[in-house]
This record gives structure tokens, C-alpha cells and sequence, in this order.
């Protein structure tokens, strides 16, 4: 049925009479199709009758109708859409039927969408101004086009602003409606963010061409941003609050429920890689997201918790990717834990023994028993829960500051130390009243590794067991840094830790193979170079004395 209207939007009609009007129907509608004509002027409704002759249609259409007991074109696309396998000849009369262009399924001259854009750009006063102004990839400046055109940039805002005025309000009009509806389409496709280059884009540029995409753009609310459209200035913001709202605290995400939960159109593509490209967020794969920002021990409490078991360092180190073995080991804190010789990490949630190190764990059990423990049972616990050798917990035993009678073992009562003579050690060296030690410097020494000093010396010096101190470390009675000074009586080797003093060496011109003398007391930490000590200035007396008679034979 073909309303007034209807008539009056097909080209060329007008007030023609009614014969030019059937006449110009039939050109517009498949041959096959037949009219009622209407000898009144200018009726309100013209009737058609469809006959579709091909024997091909009927049985498309027969078909359909097994499935539904509809009988409209959209009953045949569902039929035609429900996935049942299709015989070879109704495929083929659907073919024809979907195949009918729209114009003349539709009774009157259908534009194309570019076609509209072109007119609707028309309605400007100045259409060529306002499309390099405003639908431009590359937009001028005002002082650019008001020079190209002779004018100021005043005038040349002025006539933008009375096009887009004049278009915008052409947009509400039911002429361009399509317009409307593709720009929706393009929000709903493009989203609020999309790359420059996106696939979707480039369809759009090939229906539509350049310029009449960069129109359709306008019209939808999208700007040029770097090398992306955005839905307004603010897209990039406002996308990043929507993720961060969806995201809250958790430290495992799956991408379907984020894309889900999102406020705010964006293609799922187009969320993930704005979420990666943050750098606080890892893919691990089958659509999961892990957060991957903070330290090395935030890290591998995550995998701990993707593992569900306790991992060594070298394990931790493997899943993470970076970091090294060493950085790990001493990674333990309120959440992580160590749980046995090899230093594998847990959660501390997980209700394991906290391993601390053979002589702290000595130390607890002691105390847990007011005072006294069982050395059968700290050997049958140490083997079993922490993976430990009978022999060494024993050593460990043997070697601290404990008294064992029978089964027990108690602290020792007095925990001073009585240091034996070091005048005739090799490393040890008279400074002043005090006693220095000799070390070469080793590669681990410039990374922060401790220096190895005889407990003997610290006595000597002052220092006493238990002590653990940072004291000034000083060159040529000059504060060069500072010191650490730790003296476990549970180290089996049997020494005072001296560290820290990597950032010194260095400042000192020290390198790997060079000797030192470090003097330790309660008060500083002197560090000498080989050859500031007495006994290198006396050698290197002895040793031109010598060439001086040598040269005298």
C-alpha cells in the first residue's frame, strides 16, 4: 500500500496525473508485480498484488511455512535462519526472493547512505568550508583557512558555527533519519574508543569513502585523538574510570565478566588492550587477567595463589619472568612465609610452620617449653616438617649456645664470649690499640655481600655476642658511610657479619682483588686501604732499604 507521502518522495513525480504515476511505478517494482489502478486523481492509497510465477519461490515459500504458520518475509528469513539443513531447491528460491533489490520491494527510490551524507552537507551555506573545519582528519587552524579564504578567523568562525547550527537542526528532520540511525550504528560498532586503523573503521571508509566517513564521524560525536577516534575529548578518562570501577581491588579478573560489567560502550578487544597497555595488569591466558604491579613478593604471592602449593625461589622466579633467586629468599613478611631448608614460600593463610632457620627454631622451641625442650622431639619435627638433616640440626645443637643433659637442652646461662690470642693469625693486623683484619674483596663483597670477620678480633675490639649494630664507617678519620656489625652465636662458622659498606668501597675506588683492612668496634668501622696500614709502609721501607744495598754489591 503507497501512501501520498510515499508517492511524493519517488523522483520526478510531483502532481503528475495518475497514469504517469502507475507508469512511474512500474518502473520502480519487479515486472512480476501487477497494480490495481486507480482512475481518481491523486487517491490516498494505492493497492499492488505480488504474483511471484517462478516455481522456485513457491517451494522456498512452501517450505517456510512447514516451520511457521506466519506468512511474512520475516517468517521465511527465521526458516531460513534456524540452523534445520535445507533442501538445494529451496535454497534456491530464497536466493531469488532475498535477492529483490529494496527499491523495488519497497515501491519508491530508496537513497544510499552516502548519497544522504552528500545532501545533508549541502544544506551548508559554505559546505567545502565546513567539512575541512570540522570533518577533516587533519584539521586547520582558523588563522589557516581565514588565509586561504581571504578572511579573518573571526568570519570564519562565524559561518562554521552557522553551518553546524544549520546541519544539526537538518538532522532532526525525518529526510535524515538514515543518517541518524547509521551514526548510532557507528557508536554501537566503534564504541567509545577505537584505533584509527581498526578493521571496523576501514569497512566504513570503503562503503562510504573519506570524506563522507569523516561526516558520518561528526554527525556520531567522534574526534581524532592521536592515532584514535574517541567519543569525546574525555573518552580516554572516562573509559580508564570505567575500568578501574569494574576492576576494584580484585588481583584475578576473567575479560568476559569485565567487559560485561563495564558502563560504557567499548569493544571487548579495545577494553583489554587499554588494560594491558597500563602495564599493571598480565594475560595468562583462556581469558584471564592478572594483576602484575608492586614488588617481586606481591608478584609471587599471586602465583602462589594460582599455584595453590608453596614454591622454591628459583620456581617463583621461572613463573614471574624476572627478578632473581636471592631477592626472593628473603621475601617473607605478613603474607609470605618460609617453610622449609629450601626456602619454599607459602601463604601464611595456608596454616604451615613458619621455618626461620635451624638455631631460631631452636631458640622458639626452648622457649615454648618455659625454658627447657626435647632434643628428640626437635630433631623428629626439624626432619619431618622442614626437611632438615638429623646431623645438622645436631651440629647446630652442639655448635650454639646451649646446654644439653640427656634428652634436654636449655640456653646456656652465660652467653659471653672469651676471645683467644690473634697476634699470630696471618689476616690479623695491629691498628693503634685495636685489631684490623685483612680481606681481598670479592666480586660478592661489591654487590652487598658481608665481609667474614674473625669473632677472636671483634672481642678484642669491644664487640660481644648477640651484638647487631650500625655504626659510621669511616676512612682517614673521614664519615664515609655506614657499617652493619651482627654477631650470631648460633653461625656455625663462627663469625661477625660486617656489612653494607658496598656503597663505600666503591666511593673509595675499590675493586674486586683489592685488599682491605677493616678495624670493627662497638663505636665504627674503619676501613683502610692495603696500603695505608703500618706494616705495608714498613715492608715498602724493608723493600728499598734492600735494593738500596743490592745496588751497593
Amino acid at each position: 500500500i503507497l501512501t501520498d507521502e510515499a508517492l511524493h518522495r519517488m523522483r520526478n513525480i510531483g502532481d503528475l496525473t495518475v497514469g504517469r504515476i502507475n507508469e512511474a511505478l512500474n518502473n520502480y517494482l519487479p515486472e512480476n508485480i501487477q497494480y490495481s489502478k486507480i482512475d481518481e486523481p491523486l487517491q490516498s492509497e494505492y493497492r499492488t498484488e505480488a504474483i511471484l510465477p517462478d516455481p522456485e519461490t513457491h517451494i522456498a515459500i512452501e517450505w517456510a511455512r512447514v516451520f511457521t504458520d506466519d506468512d511474512t518475509l520475516g517468517s521465511l528469513l527465521q526458516a531460513h535462519q534456524n540452523g534445520i539443513d535445507i533442501p538445494l531447491e529451496v535454497t534456491t528460491g530464497m536466493d531469488i526472493i532475498l535477492a529483490i533489490p529494496i527499491p523495488k520491494l519497497s515501491g519508491y527510490h530508496v537513497p544510499l547512505l552516502g548519497d544522504l551524507i552528500d545532501e545533508l552537507i549541502a544544506e551548508a551555506g559554505d559546505s567545502d568550508l565546513f567539512v575541512a573545519r570540522e570533518c577533516s582528519q587533519h584539521t586547520p587552524t582558523l588563522e589557516e583557512l581565514g588565509a586561504s579564504r581571504n578572511r579573518t578567523r573571526e568570519r570564519i568562525r562565524q559561518i562554521v558555527a552557522r553551518d553546524t547550527k544549520i546541519i544539526r537542526e537538518a538532522l532532526t528532520t525525518e529526510r535524515f533519519q538514515s543518517i541518524r540511525w547509521a551514526a548510532e550504528q557507528l557508536r554501537i560498532e566503534l564504541g567509545i574508543l577505537i584505533p584509527i586503523d581498526h578493521g571496523c573503521i576501514k569497512r566504513w571508509r570503503e562503503r562510504l569513502g573519506e570524506e563522507r566517513f569523516e561526516i558520518l564521524r561528526w554527525v556520531a560525536g567522534y574526534v581524532h585523538d592521536s592515532t584514535s577516534l574517541i567519543l569525546g575529548k574525555k573518552a580516554r578518562s572516562e573509559l580508564k574510570q570505567a575500568l578501574n570501577d569494574a576492576i576494584g581491588d580484585k588481583w584475578l579478573i576473567e575479560t568476559k565478566d569485565l567487559i560485561t560489567s563495564l558502563d560504557i560502550l567499548v569493544r571487548p578487544e579495545i577494553a583489554l588492550g587499554f588494560v594491558l597497555e597500563t602495564g599493571q595488569w598480565r594475560d595468562i591466558g583462556d581469558g584471564w587477567l592478572l594483576r602484575w604491579d608492586g614488588a617481586i613478593q606481591h608478584k609471587a604471592e599471586r602465583v602462589l595463589r594460582l599455584a595453590c602449593r608453596p614454591m622454591t625461589p628459583d620456581e617463583l622466579v621461572d613463573a614471574i619472568g624476572h627478578g632473581s633467586v636471592g631477592s626472593l629468599k628473603n621475601q617473607h613478611g605478613s603474607t609470605l612465609i618460609r617453610i622449609d631448608k629450601e626456602l619454599r614460600l607459602a601463604l601464611r593463610e595456608w596454616g604451615y610452620e613458619e621455618y626461620e632457620g635451624i638455631t631460631t627454631e631452636i631458640e622458639q622451641r626452648i622457649d615454648r617449653g618455659g625454658g627447657v625442650a626435647s632434643v628428640s622431639a626437635i630433631l623428629e619435627e626439624f626432619v619431618s616438617a622442614f626437611g632438615v638433616k638429623e646431623g645438622s640440626v645436631r651440629a647446630y645443637l652442639e655448635a650454639g649456645p646451649y646446654t644439653i643433659s640427656g634428652d634436654e637442652v636449655r640456653h646456656l646461662a652465660n652467653r659471653g664470649y672469651t676471645p683467644s690470642n690473634v697476634s699470630g693469625r696471618r689476616h690479623a693486623i695491629r691498628i693503634g690499640d685495636k685489631w684490623g683484619q685483612r680481606f681481598t674483596v670479592s666480586d660478592a663483597n661489591m654487590r652487598g655481600y658481608s665481609f667474614d670477620l674473625d669473632r677472636d678480633i671483634a672481642a678484642h675490639n669491644g664487640l660481644q655476642p648477640d651484638d647487631s649494630l650500625v655504626v659510621p664507617a669511616i676512612h682517614a678519620d673521614t664519615v664515609v658511610g655506614e657499617a652493619s656489625l651482627i654477631w650470631r652465636l648460633t653461625y656455625l662458622r663462627g663469625t661477625v657479619d660486617v656489612g653494607r659498606l658496598s656503597s663505600v668501597l666503591k666511593g673509595l675506588g675499590v675493586d674486586a682483588g683489592d685488599e682491605i683492612v677493616i678495624v670493627a668496634t662497638p663505636e665504627s668501622c674503619a676501613v683502610l686501604l692495603d696500603s695505608e696500614t703500618p706494616q705495608q709502609r714498613r715492608s715498602t721501607v724493608s723493600d728499598d732499604i734492600r735494593r738500596s744495598l743490592l745496588g751497593r754489591q
